[in-house]
């Protein structure tokens, strides 16, 4: 059975395909997966993921102008766009590389302001990929959308596989810097070095953004990947172009869906976006750094490999049950909440100096981002035989969602003052 499915594909477009989809978010992530050595040299301190995940959802100007390039155009150039965007998050990578730990005053306040800027570059290319990358896979036939679905949950895979390689160095040590003639003890942190640099690691990054380039020049250009295609890709319709549609079908393909459900998965699609992509990223931190900051890198790492591994699970499930997505939501969503409560009791958290406390937060994470990347996958392969515009709705859920969650945490971060930091040295200089 396994030789009658691969001689019904052609392995080169599913490569190309995986490595189209790695590009659309390895950018985000590999700089989402560096915060366990940035948060603690930069001026944001623990509130940097916060500014990260707002700056992300502003990036969703990207998939608006889009949007409205294909309501009111009429000259398709999907293609040169995907090739403009993905330039530019090769271009601002490698920048990155070398100047991320800049800083400047704005508004009276100093921020990473090189690093939040290229990162605004990088992201406009992970939001718009999800209403331009992943429906311009529909020019293919469909089994090549697994392999770009499962391509862009490999990239959180991969940056966090080189980044558990690279270390955190350990936790702190705290150092006395009390100065001879005072009679106040001071102790300050210090971070042991990592294998390697963060510089070294965005050159990483941005050379395999620069392979993604490549793989989608050879979807457009190869053969083997033009035998694959089931419409050209200079027209319109890389979005099916239906608009009037209403969302509840019956084909001749056998594809149907109420509108009901329809709406529902959308909504479902839109929660499990908010606590993914919106509020929980923004919070980590705060629920992982009491423990360690050797349990922040673990959580980091391993739960980024955690969605790409559930996605795997695309190849086994061919048609999930909505029943199941609304059970697997339900456990999300009570994780969640035990994240958000660990947050909010930071600085002081409960098993805090205990390493099941630590095991707990680690798994717990690990849970959150496994069900996360399944729901999502799964909803998208209820919406992929949609002869209207289910892939796009898709899109627009996922965004929404995001934009949601990240603009009500950001608030509660640095406004409601609801989360504190935790110092590694306060319980010394308190004794």
């Amino acid at each position: 059975m396994l030789s009658q499915k691969l001689s019904n594909r052609r392995l080169v477009v599913d490569l190309l395909a995986l490595m189209f989809g790695l590009g659309a978010w390895i950018g985000v992530n590999g700089i989402y997966v560096q915060l366990p050595l940035l948060v603690n040299s930069s001026p944001e301190g623990w509130s940097l993921p916060a500014h990260m995940v707002m700056l992300v959802q502003f990036a969703n100007l990207g998939p608006i102008l889009y949007t409205l390039y294909i309501k009111y155009s009429t000259w398709a150039c999907d293609k040169y766009i995907t090739y403009a965007l993905l330039i530019a998050a090769v271009i601002s990578t490698f920048i990155l590389a070398f100047v991320y730990h800049k800083t400047s005053i704005v508004f009276g306040n100093e921020h990473s302001t090189a690093l939040l800027c290229l990162m605004f570059v990088i992201a406009i290319v992970g939001c718009t990929s999800s209403v331009l990358f992943m429906p311009y896979m529909r020019n293919y036939r469909e089994i090549y959308l697994v392999s770009y679905l499962v391509g862009e949950g490999l990239s959180g895979f991969v940056p966090s596989t080189v980044a558990l390689i690279q270390g955190v160095g350990g936790n702190p040590e705290c150092q006395n810097v009390t100065k001879p003639e005072s009679t106040m003890l001071e102790f300050v942190p210090y971070y042991p070095e990592p294998r390697f640099s963060s510089k070294i690691f965005f050159i990483f990054l941005g050379t395999l953004l620069f392979l993604c380039y490549l793989s989608f020049l050879g979807l457009n250009n190869l053969s083997v990947a033009l035998g694959e295609l089931v419409k050209h890709p200079g027209s319109m319709e890389t979005l099916p172009t239906d608009t009037r549609a209403p969302p509840s079908y019956k084909t001749n393909s056998g594809w149907t869906m109420s509108k009901q459900v329809y709406l529902y998965l959308l909504i479902m699609m839109a929660v499990v976006c908010f606590l993914g992509n919106g509020t929980l990223p923004s919070i980590q931190s705060y629920s992982c750094l009491p423990y360690g900051n050797v349990a922040y890198h673990l959580t980091v790492t391993l739960s980024s490999m955690a969605g790409p591994l559930a996605m795997c699970l695309g190849f086994v499930i061919q048609t999930p049950k909505v029943n199941l997505l609304t059970g697997l939501t339900a456990i999300l969503l009570v994780l969640s909440g035990f994240i958000c409560f660990l947050a909010a009791k930071s600085p002081t958290p409960p098993l805090q100096y205990s390493w099941i406390g630590e095991f707990i937060v680690v798994i717990s994470w690990i849970l959150i981002n496994g069900l996360i990347g399944f729901i999502k996958l799964a909803i998208t392969t209820l919406f992929r035989p949609d002869p209207g515009r289910g892939l796009y709705y898709a899109g627009v859920a996922t965004q929404i969602g995001s934009l949601i969650g990240a603009i009500i945490t950001f608030i509660l971060v640095n406004n409601a003052k609801i989360f504190d930091s935790y110092s590694p040295c306060s319980m010394i200089t308190q004794h």
